[in-house]
């Protein structure tokens, strides 16, 4: 993964689309985890009918970019009434068009259920820049290498690691 455009698709996004309540990096598999909560327990029918047309739309998707994905995952996993979509995506095809898609496949689907972070400190553009580059900087001027990049939100406030 070319890692600062990486990081800047996953960074963005995050900030951008308060229906991701987690991204995760792993930079060993070079795999990204992104994370959705909806409300409640999904039926077989509706995790097919969704699996279906995420799988349809990704494809034209990539077909009309001409982008060859080599990993893309969906899982659902259902606890104590809420359900966790995790998508799994390798990080060199992925691009924010394709996360966008996604988001927008996930209001259109499950718009009642969706567990959204909505606070007014990320709506704003400008901010968002702001937020995506300090973080960015941040994670540039560490010592570490970049290993595992995980994010999260809690109450409007984003976190970002570099574990």
């Amino acid at each position: 993964m070319t890692m600062d455009y990486g990081l800047d698709v996953i960074i963005s996004s995050f900030i951008r689309y308060t229906e991701l309540s987690a991204v995760k990096y792993d930079a060993e598999k070079d795999i990204i985890k992104i994370e959705v909560v909806l409300n409640g327990c999904i039926g077989d029918e509706h995790r097919s009918r969704f699996n279906s047309r995420y799988r349809q739309s990704m494809a034209l998707f990539h077909k009309m970019l001409n982008i060859e994905a080599a990993y893309m995952k969906l899982d659902f996993i259902e606890n104590y009434g809420i359900t966790v979509l995790r998508l799994y995506r390798e990080s060199q095809s992925l691009r924010e068009d394709e996360i966008e898609l996604y988001v927008l496949l996930l209001r259109r689907e499950f718009a009642s259920l969706l567990v959204r972070d909505d606070n007014d400190m990320v709506a704003e553009e400008a901010i968002s820049g702001d937020i995506k580059n300090t973080l960015l900087k941040k994670i540039r001027d560490s010592r570490q290498p970049y290993q595992n990049i995980f994010a999260y939100r809690d109450e409007g406030r984003v976190f970002v690691f570099n574990k």
